[in-house]
């Protein structure tokens, strides 16, 4: 590399190679949990989507160490890189060269291609689809959402979607030190994983939050992502005020009229730019009202639940607001069915239940899910049992499921088609399953 004869070429190459060094010492790498539908089998190009600071670039660096080829990493949020443009783009491939020549016998070995989000590149598609007909295996990243359709349209038959949360309870009994020997075997007593998964559920999944206790980031990341919305020119205060809002109401309808109000933002068309800027970064997440989506031509008239995309972004943007623990509570389990990559909804007639689940790519109801965190009191036993109840009959279903934080049984309960059984079980426990 030393013969290149002007300043200009070599920086280029100084930057790329210091992203290599960077990507090749990423320290604690924690086994994460993929769905089992993914499979980082194959020659597809590779997708992994999720919010900013969750770990995916750690994810990266954790697949590239077992794999036999040279390996190269760019991180494209790098300010740098983007001051460089798409016309440095050769300086990377001339870099895999060099290195192949220098590291393969014959110079044939694999190269594969880490990108960091990638949607910062103007223009990646065409480059990446020419690698991967080269023959380059690639893995990008992305915290835009909207960049998973774009993925899927683009290289139809040829790539394959992972997406990436924060960190599980498993995960974050993991990080703390706590193994899992196997399913139903835990070496920590039940007193001792109740006191943790009520730390997981304060202060929520971020890596960087678990390992320094410091829920103070997770502000920083909201922050992070609502600056990011000034590019598109959103209006940074009624954003801010608009976020808050709905975090501070999780798990609730939401009126257009009252986001109008409580943000300034003034008509349907602005707030649902602003919605959809927030689903875009994983900050927020819409649920539609299942028994609606037949009863509504538009997608835009049908009811939605708001939920956060970390349940710590609650205690963290808005401290100071009175708690709703069940909220919280129903949030958190939210985004454990999304890790396991299920259709969420939710149903309400004459009662509600929290949430209707589909299976991916399914479109038969298969769950139905109660939330509760205080089953034990009559009259919220009673209730949350015929809500469950009534989706039950509803879709048909024989067995259903309410999480509570403790408490554990089996009813049986009289239905319109018969005998229904409603399994009780504390919320943690069902995490580890």
């Amino acid at each position: 590399m030393q013969n290149f004869d002007n300043k200009q070429k070599l920086e280029p190459f100084t930057l790329i190679f210091s992203h290599q060094k960077f990507f090749q010492n990423i320290p604690d790498l924690i086994p994460r949990e993929i769905c089992p539908c993914f499979s980082l089998e194959g020659s597809e190009i590779k997708l992994i989507s999720g919010p900013a600071h969750a770990g995916k670039t750690t994810f990266m660096s954790q697949v590239a160490s077992s794999l036999v080829g040279v390996k190269i990493y760019i991180d494209f949020e790098n300010n740098q890189m983007q001051e460089l443009g798409s016309g440095y783009l050769q300086a990377i491939e001339e870099t895999a060269a060099e290195i192949r020549k220098k590291e393969t016998e014959g110079g044939e070995g694999q190269i594969f291609y880490f990108f960091d989000e990638i949607q910062n590149l103007q223009g990646w598609e065409s480059w990446v689809d020419r690698l991967h007909r080269q023959g380059a295996e690639i893995y990008l990243t992305s915290s835009r959402s909207k960049l998973i359709n774009e993925f899927s349209s683009r290289f139809p038959g040829r790539c394959k979607i992972l997406k990436f949360f924060p960190f599980s309870f498993k995960e974050y009994l993991l990080i703390k030190g706590n193994e899992i020997e196997e399913p139903g075997f835990l070496t920590t007593s039940s007193d001792e994983l109740l006191c943790m998964f009520l730390q997981y559920f304060e202060n929520g999944g971020f890596p960087d939050v678990i390992k320094n206790n410091d829920i103070s980031l997770s502000r920083k990341y909201f922050e992070e992502g609502l600056e990011k919305g000034d590019a598109y020119g959103y209006d940074i205060q009624k954003l801010k005020k608009l976020t808050i809002f709905l975090i501070s109401n999780m798990a609730s309808e939401y009126s257009l009229e009252t986001l109008k109000k409580v943000s300034g933002i003034e008509n349907d068309e602005l707030i649902d730019n602003y919605l959809n800027y927030l689903e875009d970064i994983f900050v927020l997440y819409r649920v539609p009202k299942l028994n609606s989506l037949q009863e509504s031509g538009k997608e835009k008239d049908i009811p939605c639940k708001i939920y956060a995309g970390d349940t710590g972004f609650f205690k963290a943007v808005y401290p100071g607001y009175p708690d709703s623990l069940g909220l919280r509570f129903e949030n958190l389990v939210f985004l454990e069915l999304l890790r396991r990559e299920k259709q969420v909804f939710y149903f309400q007639n004459k009662r509600e239940c929290d949430f209707v689940i589909k299976e991916r790519d399914s479109q038969k109801v298969s769950a139905a899910i109660q939330i509760s965190v205080c089953f034990g009191n009559p009259v919220v036993r009673e209730r949350e049992i015929l809500g469950l109840m009534e989706a039950l009959d509803e879709y048909d279903l024989e067995q259903g499921l309410v999480l509570t934080m403790d408490d554990e049984e089996t009813i049986q309960v009289n239905g319109k088609n018969g005998k229904k059984i409603i399994m009780v079980k504390p919320v943690w426990k069902w995490m580890l399953e």
